[in-house]
């Protein structure tokens, strides 16, 4: 007991360890079986060469086979060392060629001899069990054969080549009893039969013809003849036919009477497996089909019998081997001579996220292939279809074997490092391999240096800038960018063990076990834990867990919660899930729980305990996954609950203008989640805007909102709170609530909005000399009105008599102005947003004849179409109303009062809540009113609302200075001071604040 205190005070982590419970022998939950995916064995068509007993299939490289006559059963042919090619010519006895001399077996007895080739000479092709080899001397070839009788190789040279034979070749598989030779003579063509009885002449033309036993037939030039030949009397052909050429058939050769090609099927197959083979009589004639599908590799028995493989064109992968013969009349007929089974697809890697299992999937002697299957994340576990994404090889810029770890970011993306650690390439989650290159950066790749991914990050060791600077550091990639958020500082040799999560990275630093977490977006130091007092040699991190280990092998899980640590047994592979580790010991796969309820329980045993390769863990919230001998998937839960539903990293623009494009925000989260609703409210009212749903999501949800509200209109310019809700899908734990907020503008402009399009009020004012100022609010609880754009030339024919800040009535989303000039013509000015309003601003002309108005102003809206409407007073006191049209044009005017006469007019528009403008008016003794609009286009009972005003010399309704979505106004009394009075939402002022002095420098406000 004294030696086990001192060796966990020795790890730094005293009286917080907590040892895992017992139970490492327990019964593994029940899970999910994927049955392994069964495949036509692609060697079945890849038929190398008929014997007496048997024939021979598959190829170099991937495998031969050898299948009896008799009973149709199968055996391996394993090949002799340093050996790549079989080849079988009419006997049961393989010939295997390669780097060294040829070895033959026979099949039927087992024994095997080797025939070296004398030196200088070289294999040249096989009939029988006899070898042919060529050589050169002195410009001239020669021909040797060699076999092997009662114990010893026989060499027997070939005579009959004339003195002016060059260019030697032999054609690499001949029949039981000989093979064509092909020779230039005199700069002419001649062909050989050569045979146990020596070279023979024959009138061949072409040496590469099509097997058939006794008879053989070739393809005589471009013009769809063929010559059939007997190879009893080479000295002329036995038959010639012409056929359509279709130019795509392929020659299979000749059985019984009749020549048979292929084309490639009709149904679309594989056009090096799929063909229809079609017989024609050797006489001419029609043709007809033989067998609907086939290879088109075939290999003649000593009978002449003609052997082809045959793809099942089903749902079941079993292929066939068929049987071509000379029936009645020389007819072929075609019988199945064996099946060739089924093989199951090899799992060669594995990556799991948010229930989406990435195998790598190689159909033995295949090309591996990257596949998809989704797992359900509620209820009784249940597997999807496989979806096929693509060839995994060098031409998706990584080889499985050959790259880093393919890592699952837990967003439906995956990521990896090309070939030898170059360059980073990220494949999309509906996208097909090739993935998506997105730099060029070679990392460092040595044990425990693999690169990691969660969500938009992904980190690794990369090599310094220059080669003065070739130290290593840490780099954070943005997988949407492809650029680097973060990139730590130079190392020496020893680099720090690094995790990440999210937004998080985790580095090892200074002190020996001490952990930094730092946001890599701003680089800060979040926090530091202390793990354990140990040199730390990896280390891994999931939401509030950080797994750790040491380079004494020691390992564990720290709480960075609870301040506990798990020590975990001794193991080879690990990896971190959601409150357990998956560990691999002497090919067992177990599972630690590492909050301390469930203990350890052994879970399988993989195929290859590689993790990653032959297993691996859903660390968000999910199960773990391994391959078993018999290529089966099991999908097995960790018999840990999981973690409530939480967010691991954010992507919410803090402000959006919607003119250019929508809100686009994302959140990453730790598990799926069943359905989720983002809720946006306006910030000043609290009044909900619009409410976006969706259903089911894994890893991350991508909400857009254009601005609009529920009815399609475009929501009012300034800040909104959002709150985002979602259930998890499992069902454990609360739902998720994430909350923010959003300035909008490019929305629809709101009263008197002009400069900053963000929801603030704005204040138009003139100086004598012809400049126009907007006077922007702040937003701030004191009402201020200060930064300023500004506009000049408003002299002349273009003075300024009155303004009215206006509606959108051009349609940009922008508040426009109406202006009365000198000479009483009134117009409505169409200013850009943030756009100073200068006399060349763009305008349409309203009318003549507005100088009978000493007072204009808009109030908002007064007759309840939703559109602004304008008041004039005459110097007599009477007031008139104008229905807007929504197009800077008015209804013919209406007289709704008498005796305005000295009063201080400012339309204030919603000032008491009802949705309906208002006007505020100081009389001649200082009294200010409130008139609400009735709706009808006239005014309401008014209310007293102020007195004592009689030192304002200017009253402005300003729209919403403080950011509270109430209507305000200023007023600037006779010393240039200008006060502002925030609107309660109910009618009423408040007090007031000063916003400033000097204001005098103004003649007009508007």
């Amino acid at each position: 007991m004294r030696s086990a205190v001192a060796m966990i005070a020795a790890l730094g982590i005293g009286a917080a360890f907590v040892p895992p419970s017992a139970g490492a022998e327990a019964a593994p939950p029940a899970g999910l079986v994927i049955p392994a995916e069964q495949n036509q064995n692609p060697n079945a068509g890849r038929l190398v060469g008929a014997g007496a007993t048997g024939y021979l299939w598959g190829q170099a490289g991937e495998g031969y086979n050898w299948t009896s006559y008799a009973d149709g059963s199968t055996r391996a042919v394993p090949v002799p060392d340093k050996q790549r090619v079989a080849a079988v010519a009419g006997t049961d006895v393989v010939t295997f060629t390669g780097l060294v001399s040829p070895v033959q077996r026979d099949m039927r007895t087992g024994q095997e001899w080797s025939l070296p080739i004398p030196s200088g000479w070289r294999y040249a092709g096989t009939y029988g069990a006899t070898v042919v080899t060529t050589a050169t001397t002195e410009g001239k070839p020669g021909l040797r054969q060699l076999s092997w009788e009662n114990g010893q190789v026989v060499e027997t040279p070939v005579a009959g080549l004339p003195d002016g034979a060059r260019s030697l070749y032999v054609q690499e598989h001949g029949s039981a009893d000989g093979v064509f030779v092909e020779a230039t003579v005199n700069s002419r063509r001649v062909v050989y039969r050569l045979d146990g009885s020596g070279l023979h002449p024959t009138a061949l033309l072409d040496s590469w013809v099509a097997p058939g036993g006794q008879r053989v037939v070739q393809r005589f030039g471009n013009t769809g003849t063929y010559r059939v030949w007997d190879l009893t009397d080479l000295s002329k052909p036995a038959h010639e036919i012409t056929l359509t050429d279709g130019g795509d058939e392929k020659l299979l050769g000749v059985v019984g009477d009749e020549v048979l090609y292929t084309r490639p099927s009709a149904t679309g197959g594989d056009t090096a497996t799929d063909h229809t083979v079609l017989a024609v009589p050797v006489t001419g004639g029609p043709e007809r089909v033989v067998l609907d599908r086939a290879a088109a590799i075939p290999v003649v028995e000593p009978d002449g019998t003609m052997l082809l493989g045959r793809a099942s064109g089903s749902q079941d992968a079993t292929s066939s081997v068929y049987a071509l013969r000379a029936g009645a009349e020389g007819r072929v007929t075609t019988a199945k001579v064996a099946d060739v089974a089924a093989i199951a697809t090899v799992v060669e890697g594995m990556s799991m996220a948010q229930g989406r299992l990435h195998t790598v999937d190689r159909i033995p002697f295949g090309q591996a292939r990257l596949r998809r299957t989704d797992v359900s994340p509620s209820g009784g576990p249940t597997a999807g279809p496989r979806v096929d994404r693509g060839l995994f090889n060098q031409y998706a810029g990584c080889d499985w074997d050959w790259c880093e770890e393919v890592q699952s970011t837990g967003d439906g993306r995956l990521a990896y490092q090309g070939i030898n650690g170059t360059g980073l390439s990220v494949l999309d989650e509906s996208a097909s391999l090739p993935a998506r290159k997105v730099n060029d950066q070679p990392t460092y790749q040595q044990p425990h240096d693999t690169m990691q991914a969660s969500g938009r990050y992904t980190v690794a060791r990369i090599p310094g800038p220059s080669s003065e600077d070739h130290s290593p550091r840490l780099q954070v990639i943005d997988l949407d960018s492809g650029k680097p958020v973060y990139t730590g500082p130079a190392q020496n040799a020893y680099m720090p063990a690094f995790a990440i999560d999210g937004s998080t990275l985790w580095v090892e630093g200074a002190s020996q076990g001490v952990v930094q977490a730092l946001d890599v977006r701003t680089g800060e130091n979040v926090r530091s834990v202390d793990v354990g007092d140990c040199d730390l040699t990896d280390l891994r991190a999931n939401g509030t867990d950080l797994y750790w280990e040491c380079a004494t092998g020691t390992s564990g899980v720290y709480g960075t919660v609870t301040k506990k640590s798990v020590r975990l047994p001794a193991h080879g592979d690990a990896m971190l899930g959601d409150g357990y580790v998956g560990w691999e010991k002497d090919g067992v796969l177990s599972v630690t729980d590492v909050r301390g309820t469930t203990g350890t329980h052994v879970v399988g045993r993989p195929a290859n305990p590689a993790q990653g390769e032959g297993w691996t863990v859903d660390r968000f919230g999910g199960p773990l996954a391994f391959a078993d001998t018999d290529g089966r998937v099991h999908v097995v839960p960790s018999g840990v609950t999981a973690s409530a539903l939480s967010v691991r990293d954010v992507d919410a623009a803090a402000s959006v203008n919607v003119a250019s494009a929508p809100w686009s925000p994302r959140w990453w989260l730790s598990k799926p989640a069943s359905s989720w609703q983002l809720t946006l409210r306006n910030a000043a009212t609290g009044t909900t805007v619009r409410t976006l749903a969706g259903g089911e999501v894994r890893g991350l949800v991508k909400a857009g909102w254009d601005g609009k509200d529920a009815g399609g209109r475009f929501a009012a310019n300034g800040a909104y709170s959002w709150t985002l809700t979602a259930k998890p899908a499992d069902g454990r734990g609360a739902a998720l609530t994430a909350s923010g907020t959003v300035k909008v503008s490019g929305a629809a402009a709101v009263a008197r909005d002009y400069v900053g399009n963000d929801g603030y009020g704005d204040l138009l004012a003139f100086t004598s000399a012809g400049q126009a100022d907007w006077r922007a609010g702040t937003g701030t609880g004191a009402g201020r009105v200060e930064d300023k754009v500004s506009g000049t030339g408003w002299t002349g024919g273009n003075t300024v008599t009155a303004a009215v800040p206006f509606e959108d009535i051009s349609g940009d989303r922008c508040n426009d102005v109406l202006v009365r000039t000198k000479a009483g013509e009134l117009r409505a000015y169409k200013p850009g947003c943030g756009a100073a309003l200068k006399p060349t601003t763009p305008y349409t002309k309203i009318g003549t004849g507005w100088n009978m108005f000493d007072a204009l102003t808009s109030p908002g809206d007064m007759s309840g179409d939703g559109r602004a409407d304008l008041l004039g007073r005459t110097p007599a006191g009477d007031l008139y109303f104008y229905q807007g049209k929504g197009n800077g044009l008015f209804e013919p005017r209406v007289k709704i009062g008498y005796g305005w006469q000295g009063y201080l007019l400012a339309g204030m528009g919603d000032l008491d809540g009802d949705g309906k403008g208002d006007l505020v008016a100081r009389d001649r003794s200082g009294d200010v009113w409130r008139y609400p609009a009735t709706g009808k286009g006239t005014l309401g009972t008014r209310t007293k609302i102020g007195y004592g005003w009689t030192m304002y010399d200017t009253m402005v309704g300003s729209g919403d200075l403080n950011g509270d979505g109430r209507a305000d106004l200023l007023a600037r009394d006779t010393s240039g001071v200008l006060w502002s009075y925030r609107g309660d939402g109910k009618g009423a002022l408040a007090a007031r604040t000063k916003v400033g002095g000097s204001w005098q420098m103004y003649k007009n406000l508007f």
